[in-house]
């Protein structure tokens, strides 16, 4: 996988390259130092969103291009939870990146088929569960808002990723954001559900997790 990942890296303005799953987090990584762990995180969870609502949309995004002030990250699809970023400087030719990078996409698909049942895995699992201990309540409450948003999404749709970012920036600004106040922020997504009997499916499947 790594190796992959290596003649990617060699394309004129890529600064590094990733495998995210969205529960495992980075997978194998090739980044520049200056790239974190948290910026990694953050973006691989909106493609990963990006992905499911082109899904719900019945939609199947092949490639998806995010442009930020010093860098584009280029995400592909390897999985229904996993995704291949590039990360590339402003000036780096985006297409020629992400027809390369689609072309290897193949081949990562069968090596990640393989090494989610190699104890590899099992290792990086564990030392990510290790490194959560230390952080569980965080861990618990992400785990909460992502079942929060995947019940809005069967309640509303595609567009559950924009609104749930909107009504957590404000419910953020009420107060702590943690695990006892998402019952608030139930509240607050629940009065946003314009249906009363999808209103009523969301707060009935909230009740069963909260």
């Amino acid at each position: 996988m790594r190796k992959l990942l290596q003649e990617i890296a060699v394309i004129p303005g890529v600064t590094g390259s990733c495998i995210f799953d969205k529960k495992e987090g980075s997978l194998c990584k090739d980044l520049q130092p200056e790239l974190t762990e948290k910026h990694v995180q953050t973006v691989g969870i909106h493609l990963i969103r990006l992905l499911q609502m082109g899904s719900m949309a019945g939609l199947s995004i092949a490639s998806s291009h995010f442009r930020f002030d010093r860098f584009t990250v280029i995400g592909i699809p390897l999985d229904h939870d996993t995704v291949l970023m590039t990360i590339c400087d402003s000036q780096a030719n985006c297409s020629l990146v992400s027809t390369t990078a689609a072309m290897l996409a193949a081949d990562m698909r069968d090596d990640l088929k393989r090494d989610l049942s190699s104890p590899a895995l099992e290792v990086v699992k564990e030392n990510k569960k290790e490194h959560d201990e230390g952080d569980g309540e965080e861990t618990f409450l992400q785990i909460l808002l992502d079942e929060v948003e995947e019940a809005l999404a069967k309640a509303i749709g595609p567009v559950a990723p924009v609104v749930m970012q909107d009504y957590l920036a404000r419910w953020r600004k009420t107060g702590p954001a943690d695990t006892a106040r998402v019952p608030q922020l139930v509240d607050m997504l629940i009065r946003e559900i314009g249906n009363p009997e999808l209103a009523r499916k969301f707060s009935e499947k909230m009740k069963s997790i909260l």
